[in-house]
């Protein structure tokens, strides 16, 4: 293992030596921004000093004014290029770092997850769509959408999953690793802010199509739904009638699964921009299906390696998403800028899963049938401003009004004794049918105010957020008063309304109140408010000193099946200073250095006991969990040899109070997790290196790349069976013997390497060709107790191809994803020896787009 960490790493480095020393060629384009300050006639003086552009916590700006001795620039930038991404990176006091609509396009990227994981220190969680950044998870990130707090749409997590927005309507992704008093406290990995598109230049209007196919997925005939799935597009729903079961047969569609017909992916979308007067519209709707077939393996063994749980799995599922957007701007004058955007974002997902194996707590081995749907719809409106009163006062504002509303309409499961194909009748889970409804309205707003003075920019200003969310869920169990042998393929000969008699219905409640839904409800309230101070020392150093003052107030109530009903309520008061520091040693090399102190929020789905059973793994909530508190500092140089260029080393690192981890229960033979603050402090510390560059040019054609890679160690302190015994009313957990562990999520080496070729044949024909690698090392996954073994994520390596054609009107895209097919595993490593918790292939990928712009 050792070796293979090593020649990864040497290879990674020997790979950005050689390119680094490749000095072949220049870059003629430069961005409007770039021309006025590389031709300032004097820095320092009160008509040159630049301020730093605006974040990604104060919208998206109006159109750019810079004064050079008088004279007036005006014009309309793309902000998505890589040459004004670079120059925005090199200028700003913050270390910002941005992923734009153009490499997104050159490398066929098709959603934000896959966008943001080409950033250094970025990976993304398999099967999820979340983010893992520098080694910290879901919990420790947030989410925004120009400036603004976004909804996860799943209770399991605290963010959106990313994969659900399209790259169509992002003009860039800003991803803030550095903290900034403008941004959430709940801060500890970055923050992550998509920025969708606004129109400029000529009105246009786009269609395309694409269709592509999954290599171990698409001959696959007997492909599986549920009945009672999504449908193609993704929005039918059923439910479940109430009354007596006994009397009216409660269910309205098939325990059976059917077969899909032509398993192959396909997508349609729209856009369009228009300049109408002061008005600016930009409109975007397209929807899009993936099927993806895997076979693997589930298990969970005990401290001897015996299995506990150990299942061979089929694993089909089919998933669509529908989006649209659209982004009015109104500017009222050069000073006055009104905008408006709305996106409305649906997305299911049907997973049905087939099991063989072994359950000790059955007692044989088990055929088991799982069919899942999730449907999910989102709507964000935002309304924002940017205002310049005087010449040293500006404003920005914004409010945001985010629905959410995400359902399991009728996940089911069957299970059924191998030897005898009789329904397993030990626990009314085994066979049951499950409904659950997710509500999340959230009201934002922020203000920000900014002062300019000879020397010194003033920026104060308020934050606030308050989110409501509901959850509300059903399981009804079945049991058999007789036994006999069922087909898997047939479940509906047996369990269909005419044998309703012999069904033995459980809802874990009483009968006078069947179908009163289980239920939590979470209410999260934070007001906060903001100083910055920026400094101008001199030509070449800045400092931006800044505090926040948050208030906190969670609280929340439920009604569980197995943890009965309760509430809780909890308030904080945190203060969280931050400083930011730019020296400028001469015009192509910058210092920086921050440092800062954030929190880390318990989430709903963490902090209510709540249970979600899944067939090898159940997960509950620990109300008795409490805020990290986390201590960030980073220190980076960046030298920019030419535009559009760039090479920077960052050493970074994470001081955590009280982290909060995933960890199975302390109960004998249990597969149960759940969440404690597990250790007392723990630490993060890294290097990443990121790097772009030209490496050759010849007539109109150039050879280039960019890539990045981050080494990370991690190291907690866990706590002892008394302190956990204190914190969380009684429970404990007993490790394996060991006193300090890795912190959960914490890859030991990340790395991107893209190496691209563009030909220009004209002002407006192109072909772009882009190879995109991917390495992402061995993490934790979760801590295990009672000497059962720690699970692990083991190496992943991703390889994706991309050609694309412009020629002026038509755009052809040819991909191929995902070429190494690499094994998504995690490993329970019991006493050195790994058995296999969970391991599947997503399969490889190739499509055709082709679009048509008017």
């Amino acid at each position: 293992m050792k070796v293979a960490k090593l020649s990864i790493g040497v290879l990674f480095l020997i790979s950005a030596s050689t390119v680094l020393n490749a000095q072949i060629g220049s870059n003629k384009e430069r961005s409007l921004e770039e021309v006025v300050i590389n031709d300032s006639l004097k820095k320092g003086t009160k008509s040159n000093i630049i301020s730093a552009p605006k974040d990604s916590n104060s919208q998206k700006g109006s159109d750019k004014e810079k004064t050079l001795e008088g004279i007036v620039f005006k014009g309309n930038l793309n902000k998505g290029t890589e040459s004004n991404i670079i120059s925005l990176q090199k200028k700003s006091v913050e270390v910002i770092e941005r992923v734009g609509s153009a490499q997104l396009e050159k490398q066929g990227i098709g959603d934000a997850a896959t966008a943001v994981t080409k950033a250094s220190g970025t990976q993304k969680q398999e099967g999820s769509g979340q983010i893992v950044i520098r080694g910290l998870g879901d919990r420790y990130n947030s989410t925004t959408l120009n400036g603004l707090p976004i909804p996860s749409d799943n209770p399991e997590f605290k963010n959106i999953n990313l994969e659900i927005f399209k790259t169509s309507i992002i003009e860039y992704i800003s991803l803030d690793k550095v903290y900034n008093p403008r941004f959430s406290g709940d801060f500890g990995g970055a923050n992550i802010n998509i920025v969708s598109k606004e129109h400029s230049g000529k009105p246009y209007f786009k269609v395309g199509i694409g269709s592509s196919i999954n290599l171990q997925t698409f001959d696959k005939g007997n492909f599986k739904l549920q009945d009672g799935d999504p449908g193609f597009f993704g929005y039918k729903q059923t439910t479940f009638r109430k009354g007596d079961p006994k009397v009216r047969y409660p269910f309205t569609t098939s325990w059976n699964f059917k077969n899909a017909d032509n398993p192959f992916n396909s997508n349609m979308d729209i856009e369009g921009g228009a300049t109408i007067g002061k008005f600016s519209i930009f409109g975007y709707a397209g929807f899009e299906n993936n099927y993806v077939y895997s076979a693997g393996k589930e298990g969970f063994y005990d401290s001897t390696g015996d299995a506990i749980k150990a299942l061979d799995v089929e694993r089909y599922t089919y998933g669509t998403n529908s989006t649209a957007l659209v982004n009015v701007a109104y500017k009222i004058n050069s000073s006055n800028k009104i905008s408006f955007t709305s996106n409305f974002i649906h997305s299911s997902e049907q997973d049905a899963r087939f099991f063989k194996g072994y359950i000790r707590e059955i007692g044989t081995d088990v055929i088991i049938n799982r069919g899942d749907n999730k449907i999910t719809s989102t709507i964000i409106n935002q309304l924002y401003g940017n205002h310049k009163v005087t010449d040293t006062w500006t404003a920005d504002w914004a409010v945001s009004y985010n629905m959410m509303n995400s359902k399991r309409p009728d996940r089911l499961q069957n299970t059924f004794d191998a030897n005898t194909l009789n329904l397993i009748a030990a626990s009314t889970i085994n066979n049951h049918r499950y409904f659950d409804e997710l509500k999340d309205n959230t009201l934002n707003g922020f203000l920000s105010i900014t002062k300019q003075l000879e020397n010194l920019k003033i920026n104060f200003g308020y934050n606030g957020s308050y989110k409501d969310r509901h959850f509300d869920n059903t399981t009804i169990g079945l049991n058999f008063a007789i036994q006999t042998a069922v087909d898997p393929n047939n479940v509906d000969a047996f369990i269909n309304p005419s044998n309703n008699g012999i069904i033995q219905y459980n809802t874990f409640r009483n009968d006078s109140e069947r179908y009163i839904p289980f239920y939590y409800g979470f209410k999260q309230n934070i007001q906060a408010g903001f100083l910055n101070l920026d400094y101008q020392f001199g030509d070449r150093f800045v400092v931006q000193l800044g505090g926040r003052f948050d208030y906190i107030d969670l609280q929340s109530n439920w009604d569980d099946s197995i943890f009965g009903k309760d509430k809780s309520n909890k308030t904080y008061n945190k203060f969280l200073p931050a400083l930011n520091a730019k020296y400028t040693i001469n015009d192509k090399q910058n210092i920086r250095f921050s440092a800062s102190k954030t929190y880390t929020l318990p989430q709903a789905k963490e902090l209510v006991p709540t249970g979600y059973y899944d067939v090898t793994t159940n997960v509950y909530g620990n109300p008795h969990l409490f805020p990290s508190d986390n201590y960030n500092v980073d220190l980076k140089w960046e030298l920019f040899s030419k535009p559009g260029e760039i090479f920077s080393i960052t050493a970074f690192g994470k001081y955590i109070q009280n982290p909060i981890a995933r960890t199975t229960y302390s109960t004998a033979a249990s597969s149960d997790m759940t969440y404690f603050n597990i250790a007392n402090n723990g630490y993060v510390v890294g290097a990443e290196m990121e790097f772009r560059k030209d490496i050759y040019k010849w007539g109109n054609s150039k050879l280039y790349t960019f890539l990045n890679g981050t080494y990370m160690h991690s190291e907690q302190q866990l706590k002892s069976e008394a302190e956990f015994a204190k914190e969380n009313a009684g429970k404990i957990v007993q490790f394996n013997g060991q006193t300090k562990d890795a912190i959960q999520g914490v890859a030991d080496f990340l790395a991107n390497v893209n190496l691209g070729y563009n030909q220009k044949f004209s002002s407006n024909s192109t072909v772009d060709f882009v190879i995109s690698y991917s390495y992402v090392g061995k993490s934790l996954f979760a801590l295990g107790t009672n000497k059962v073994g720690n699970f692990y994520e083991n190496p992943i390596h991703l390889l994706d191809a991309n050609l694309k054609f412009n020629f002026k009107q038509i755009g052809i895209g040819i991909n191929a994803k995902n070429l190494v097919n690499s094994e998504n595993k995690i490993e329970q490593v019991i006493n050195n020896v790994g058995y296999t918790n969970r391991s599947y292939t997503k399969g490889r990928q190739i499509g055709l787009n082709l679009s048509y712009k008017f």
